[in-house]
Formats: C-alpha cells, sequence, structure tokens
C-alpha cells in the first residue's frame, strides 16, 4: 500500500496510533478519555488544515478500517549558516505502524515519502529521534547518529498525567 496525505476525518486513528507509540516506547497512554487525547485532536486537526510547513502520511484507513502507519514531517527554523543559508531542516515525527501491521514496509514508505516532500521543498538536512525499534528503517533509509548528541532539559512542575 501506497501512503496518502491524511486528512481530518484520520485524526481519531491518528491518536489511536499515538497512543501505540507511546506505548512501545513504554509510556502508558492512559484511559481513551485522557486530557491528552482531546488536546491531541485540536493539535492533529491545526497541522492537516492550512500548514504548508507540515505534512502528514498514512497507509490503510479506508472507510470503517483503522490506519497501519502513519509519519509526520515538518520544517524547522533555525539560524542560518553556510551549510542552510535559509536556516530551514526538516524533522520526522510520529512514525508508527500498528503492531499487527509491521515488518511489511510500511514505516519506510512513510518515512521515504516524507523525505521526499521535503527534498521538494529544498529541505535536505532532515532530522528525528529514533526508538531502538525504529532505528533500522531509519538506518535502511540513510540516516546516521547526529553530529552532535541531543539534550533534553524539562524545567518546571511535571505535566498532569491525564
Amino acid at each position: 500500500m501506497r501512503p496518502r496525505a491524511a486528512d481530518p476525518a484520520d485524526i481519531p486513528e491518528l491518536i489511536r496510533l499515538r497512543a501505540v507509540a507511546l506505548d512501545s516506547l513504554g509510556v502508558d497512554p492512559g484511559p481513551d478519555d485522557a486530557r491528552w487525547r482531546d488536546v491531541a485532536g485540536d493539535w492533529f486537526r491545526d497541522r492537516l488544515t492550512g500548514r504548508p510547513d507540515v505534512h502528514c502520511l498514512v497507509v490503510g484507513g479506508a472507510p470503517g478500517e483503522p490506519l497501519l502507519a502513519t509519519g509526520m514531517a515538518w520544517v524547522t527554523y533555525h539560524l542560518p549558516g553556510p551549510r542552510r543559508p535559509d536556516g530551514r531542516r526538516g524533522y520526522l515525527d510520529g512514525i508508527v505502524t500498528d503492531a499487527e501491521a509491521r515488518g511489511h514496509g510500511h514505516g519506510r514508505r512513510i518515512v521515504d515519502a516524507l523525505v521526499a516532500w521535503l527534498d521538494g521543498m529544498g529541505i535536505h538536512h532532515v532530522q528525528l529521534h529514533a526508538s531502538s525499534d525504529g532505528e533500522p528503517v531509519y538506518r535502511a533509509a540513510g540516516f546516521t547518529a547526529a553530529r552532535y548528541p541531543g539534550m533534553d532539559l524539562f524545567n518546571g512542575p511535571p505535566a498532569p498525567t491525564s
């Protein structure tokens, strides 16, 4: 199956696949009425309608059927430099294949299509954060370890869990 652009009708399935991704990362996605799911619905709606710097692809999801896989790319904006005079980079995120659909190349087709979309916009530096399950897919697509290690800072009180 070829990836297709997601549309607002896919949002419930995009949220379900986000929960699949969280669970596979060892994060309890919580109940179906967890607050993050409502926020995610608005988040997806905003990005699927009228954001030319965001692209979301899905595999599957014929009417009445679940999505098999999804992934997103967006443009990030950084300081200009000699290697990227306009400062733009691409970022891949939310790439997940439903457990029963893994091993059929859906994730790789999504990655390739998202990279091609960014390339068509003149963006040739693409970044992502890989889970241990996803790393082989990204390496096979040509991704390598980042030149500079990533770091995180969580400043302030912890976010509510539901």
